[in-house]
């Protein structure tokens, strides 16, 4: 029945089909977050008097009611307009209009366009998670010497089922529960090939890692790292599609040197720029030797800021064994409010420490790169496609909240003054308020198509 939710989303992926794509996702975003902006005053009996997706020009619209709906020229937003809603008409109180409405009304009417922004991403999660998702299966790879897992003996291919007799059915179910038990030792249920079922004690170690922020945590680790060789995916023109590599394979060896993820192919083969490599490859039943030569591509060196380093690039993305994760709808809704949950959490970490200077400024990116990132989850199918639109819907929600004059977070902050006040801010400071925030919101715009188009230069 959501068979279509794996279909790749390939064949006519060029630059149009790109901007297509592109296009009708912000749409969908837009369109979610004045829908909401909308359906709150109209509950609340205010008049809409425009319903736009776009700024500027109309390309096409057709009055119902009260309402004009509309599709403007420019696509990077939209807009719900009020009756009685700018400042100079604030003197207008009629009933119908905004600012006779109560202050508790017009916070809702603020506050429901990220609201919608948050639901629109539940519901993509819960038919994703209804449909089944791809998950990266707790098959062992490359195991660290002297490790916990090495010397509890554990091997390459074992498949981990169960920790302390809990199910364990992803990668990331298994990360939780030894990130979380340094020092305690736990029983491994672990599947050996097609028929050997062994229990093995593994006693994970305290050990420093640096999460996605850069910042230092202690967490439980025993040494091993996911099996990782399927190829997922191949970049057109890369020295992988010209040596005939092709999504499904699995990467065997380069050189003899045995690829059990990453860490293996890294100093096999993208740290030999320019060299002749040969990969043995397995595609279906049949194993094929192939002749790569990986690319030299200069990037930033992630250890030195400022330097680069160059690398043998080969154009392929890597998975380990995947599996679906799939479930009716009861555990699908609780499994998406958990992924909505974890998504708001890390965005809004991130825009904490973005703020703060913790996460450089050259990370933060525009339109372009959005572009280009929606291009590249629709290669990599359906389901990546409508994911990546659910975290931006989570992100659009969260960006609009923060307390900046213009943005719906700095309409709720005035809302919230006028109520404890027990009257609205003037309209003289709402006004000075207004042009500082559209002043940060144009800066913040120049700068992320500054570093859009660096990236795309470099």
């Amino acid at each position: 029945m959501f068979e279509f939710f794996n279909l790749p989303v390939d064949g006519l992926l060029g630059f149009s089909a790109k901007m297509f794509v592109f296009l009708v996702g912000l749409a969908a975003l837009i369109f979610v977050h004045e829908l909401g902006h909308f359906l709150a005053a109209r509950w609340v009996g205010v008049i809409v008097e425009k319903f736009s997706i776009g700024f500027g020009p109309k390309i096409v619209g057709y009055k119902s009611g009260d309402t004009e709906y509309m599709l403007a020229a420019i696509p990077l937003g939209g807009y719900v307009k009020m009756k009685g809603e700018e400042l100079e008409e604030n003197s207008d109180r009629e009933e119908g209009s905004f600012a006779a409405a109560p202050p508790k009304h017009r916070l809702l009417i603020a506050f429901a366009g990220p609201l919608f922004n948050i639901l629109f991403s539940i519901g993509i999660y819960f038919f994703v998670y209804l449909a089944g998702a791809p998950n990266l299966a707790p098959v062992v790879g490359s195991i660290k010497d002297g490790s916990p897992a090495q010397v509890a003996q554990l091997q390459a291919g074992d498949k981990i089922t169960a920790i302390e007799g809990k199910e364990i059915r992803f990668w990331e179910d298994l990360q939780e529960v030894v990130h979380h038990s340094p020092g305690k030792t736990l029983n491994f249920s672990i599947e050996r090939g097609a028929s050997l079922r062994l229990d093995i004690p593994v006693t994970p170690v305290a050990e420093e890692i640096t999460d996605l922020f850069g910042d230092k945590e202690s967490v439980g680790l025993i040494g091993i790292s996911p099996l990782v060789h399927d190829v997922t995916y191949v970049k057109k023109g890369s020295s992988a599609d010209k040596a005939g590599i092709q999504t499904g394979d699995k990467i065997l060896s380069v050189d003899n040197v045995e690829i059990k993820g990453w860490g293996d192919l890294k100093p096999a083969a993208v740290d030999k720029p320019g060299q002749e490599l040969t990969f043995r490859v397995q595609r279906g039943p049949t194993e094929l030797i192939l002749k790569v030569t990986p690319e030299l591509k200069s990037v930033p060196d992630p250890e030195n800021e400022g330097q680069k380093i160059e690398i043998g690039e080969i154009g392929i993305a890597m998975s380990g064994t995947i599996e679906e994760e799939v479930y009716g709808p009861v555990g699908a809704f609780q499994r998406s409010l958990k992924e909505t949950w974890r998504m708001i959490a890390l965005i809004g970490i991130s825009l904490q420490k973005m703020i703060f200077g913790s996460v450089p400024a050259d990370s933060i990116g525009g339109p372009i790169l959005i572009f280009q990132i929606y291009g590249e989850q629709a290669e990599q199918g359906f389901s990546e496609l409508i994911r990546l639109t659910a975290l931006l819907s989570i992100n659009l929600g969260l960006l609009n909240l923060l307390p900046i004059p213009v943005l719906d977070g700095g309409h709720i902050l005035f809302f919230l003054i006028e109520m404890l006040k027990g009257r609205p801010v003037s309209e003289k400071n709402q006004e000075r308020a207004q042009q500082v925030g559209i002043f940060m919101l144009i800066s913040l715009m120049v700068f992320a198509f500054y570093n859009d188009i660096i990236r795309l230069i470099t």
